[in-house]
C-alpha cells in the first residue's frame, strides 16, 4: 500500500498581500485529499515550470531545501516542477512536503525534510544510497540486455527487502516509503519498492516511473518501465511473497513483471492525477512469454515441458491466457492428479506444492 499522501493546508496570513501554501507530498504517490490550487493575486509569471524545476533541482543537489524567485509564481508552475523533481530524482528521499509563500513581487519555495535531518546528515545518507545503487548495478551480469537488467533488479529488491507491514496506516511519513528505506535499510512499503526500482532503472539509463492508484487491497504504488521501445507495468511489492503473507517467502514471483494494461487493470485503477501514465499494450517482454511459460490452452505435455525447463530451480511459474485454461489446469493437474503423470519430464517428489493467482491466472509449482 502507498504510504505517503497528498494533503494541502492553506494558511491565511495577516498581511493580505502574502499567501502561504503547505503541500504535504513527500514526493509520494496516492491521495486521500484532493489538492486545491492556489492562485496568487495578479500573478505575473516570469518563470516557467521547467525553470522552477531547474532552480529547485540545483538547490537540492546541494542539500538546500529553499529557493527564492523575484516573481509571483502560479501554484500550477510550482506543482508541475515538484512533480518533475519527484519523478526524476527518487534519490532525494528526504522531501516531505513543501511550502509556497508569496509576498509583494516574490515567491519562496521551501521543502520540509523527513525526520528533520540536517544538511550534513542528508549528504551522508544520500551518498550511502548512491553507493548502494552502485553495489546493486555492479552485480548485473556483463552483457545483460535491458530486459535482463530490469529482471535482475526486480529480483534483487524483492529478495533483499522486508515488507514493512507494521508501517501501514501510520499518519506520518518515514524512510519506509523511500528508496533509502528499501535499498539501505532493507525495509519498505510499496512506495519504497517502487521508488527504489525507479532510481536504479534511471541509473541504468532505462526509462522508468512510479504510478499509483486504488487496488483491491487499498491504495498502492508500482512502476512502469520502457524496454525495447514498449512500455510495461512492473509491481515488485505484489511479486514479494512476504508482502503477500506467504509462508514460503523464498519463492519470489513474476506475476506482475512486464504486464500490459489489461492484466494490470484486473486488480486496480489508476489515480487520475499522475506525472505520466504510459500506454502498456504489449506482452512481448512479459516474463512468462520470455520464458516459454505462457500457455494459451491447458496441455499436460506443455506443463511438463515447463517443469523440466525449471528442474534446477525446483519451482515453475506458468501463466495461462484465460480463466478457462487456468481452471482446466487446476482441475486436471490436481483434481484429476495428472501432475503425477508428468514424471517422464522431471522427477517429482512427495514434497510437491502449488499456489495460484486467480486474478493473473498464474500457477506456481514447487517440486
Amino acid at each position: 500500500m502507498t504510504e505517503k499522501k497528498y494533503i494541502m493546508r492553506i494558511t491565511a496570513l495577516a498581511a493580505a498581500a502574502v499567501t502561504a501554501c503547505m503541500v504535504m507530498t513527500g514526493c509520494m504517490s496516492g491521495s486521500n485529499t484532493a489538492p486545491v490550487s492556489i492562485v496568487t493575486p495578479r500573478a505575473q509569471e516570469t518563470y516557467t515550470s521547467d525553470e522552477v524545476f531547474e532552480k529547485i533541482s540545483a538547490a537540492l543537489s546541494e542539500y538546500n531545501n529553499d529557493t527564492e524567485y523575484d516573481a509571483l509564481l502560479s501554484q500550477e508552475a510550482v506543482d508541475e516542477a515538484v512533480d518533475k523533481i519527484c519523478h526524476f530524482y527518487p534519490d532525494y528521499f528526504w522531501l516531505n512536503g513543501y511550502t509556497v509563500t508569496t509576498g509583494g513581487d516574490s515567491t519562496s519555495v521551501s521543502f520540509m525534510t523527513l525526520n528533520d535531518y540536517s544538511a550534513e546528515e542528508l549528504r551522508t545518507m544520500h551518498e550511502e544510497l548512491l553507493r548502494t545503487v552502485d553495489k546493486v548495478t555492479s552485480q548485473i551480469p556483463a552483457g545483460s540486455n535491458d530486459y535482463n537488467k530490469a529482471l535482475f533488479v526486480h529480483d534483487y529488491i524483492v529478495n533483499n527487502t522486508r515488507y514493512a507491514s507494521e508501517k501501514l496506516g501510520l499518519s506520518y511519513n518515514g524512510l519506509w516509503g523511500t528508496a533509502y528505506g528499501c535499498l539501505v535499510d532493507g525495509s519498505a512499503v510499496c512506495q519504497g519498492y517502487a521508488e527504489a526500482y525507479n532510481l536504479i532503472m534511471q541509473k541504468l539509463g532505462i526509462e522508468c516511473g512510479v504510478c499509483s492508484g486504488q487496488s483491491d487491497r487499498g491504495s498502492h504504488a508500482w512502476n512502469y518501465v520502457k524496454i525495447d521501445g514498449r512500455y510495461y507495468w512492473v509491481d515488485l511489492t505484489w511479486d514479494d511473497p512476504e508482502a503477500e503473507g506467504d509462508a514460503d517467502i523464498d519463492k519470489l514471483r513474476h506475476n506482475y513483471f512486464m504486464i500490459n494494461d489489461e492484466l494490470l487493470l484486473r486488480t486496480r485503477t489508476l489515480n487520475e492525477s499522475q506525472y505520466y501514465v504510459p500506454v502498456c499494450d504489449s506482452l512481448d517482454r512479459n516474463y512468462f512469454i520470455m520464458n516459454n511459460a505462457y500457455l494459451r490452452v491447458y496441455s499436460p505435455a506443455d506443463v511438463g515441458r515447463v517443469l523440466a525447463a525449471n528442474a534446477d530451480k525446483g519451482v515453475a511459474e506458468i501463466m495461462f491466457a484465460d480463466e478457462t485454461s487456468f481452471r482446466s489446469a487446476l482441475d486436471g493437474l490436481f483434481g484429476n492428479e495428472e501432475i503425477w503423470d508428468l514424471s517422464e519430464y522431471t522427477e517429482l517428489g512427495y514434497s510437491l506444492n502449488y499456489s495460484c493467482d486467480d486474478k493473473m491466472y498464474v500457477l506456481q509449482i514447487t517440486y
